[in-house]
């Protein structure tokens, strides 16, 4: 399996999983009907728009249930990057309460998530991921390096 591969069918997915998590998690303030400006979370309904995928897929992601379910769940981040998905997540986010309008959430979402991808790349995440879906990829593997020597 070509690390591409890997990334679309196991890394996006467990990507887009930690971003709702942290999305989730969140509260904003909002002005209310009354004029009072009031806390709420963000709801399952919102995030499923900033991340550009259906309300039963934001539901599928923060399914607490054992075992796993769906190729992202295959996948664990170390703590370093899950920070940085919760960075990506705040962006989307304050993009969202700014009012940026649908298409250009797509494109901030986009961004944050390939931003994500790079560091987990740049930081041997995605071939330690490689490695542990692909018997073939051998411990002192470069082959995704040379591009840049």
């Amino acid at each position: 399996m070509m690390p591409q591969e890997v990334e679309v069918w196991y890394v996006l997915p467990a990507v887009r999983r930690e971003i709702a998590k942290a999305m989730k998690g969140m509260e904003v303030e909002r002005v209310s009907e009354d004029g009072e400006v009031r806390t709420h979370k963000i709801t399952q309904k919102e995030i499923a728009g900033m991340l550009g995928v259906t309300e039963p897929a934001i539901t599928q992601y923060l399914l607490k249930k054992k075992g796993k379910r769906s190729r992202g769940d295959q996948v664990q981040f170390p703590e370093e990057m899950l920070k940085v998905m919760k960075k990506a997540a705040e962006t989307i986010v304050g993009a969202h309460e700014a009012g940026v309008r649908d298409d250009d959430m797509y494109e901030v979402m986009t961004r944050e998530i390939n931003n994500v991808i790079r560091v987990l790349r740049d930081e041997g995440v995605m071939c330690d991921i490689h490695r542990e879906f692909c018997t073939h990829v051998k411990d002192d593997c470069e082959a995704c390096d040379r591009g840049k020597k």
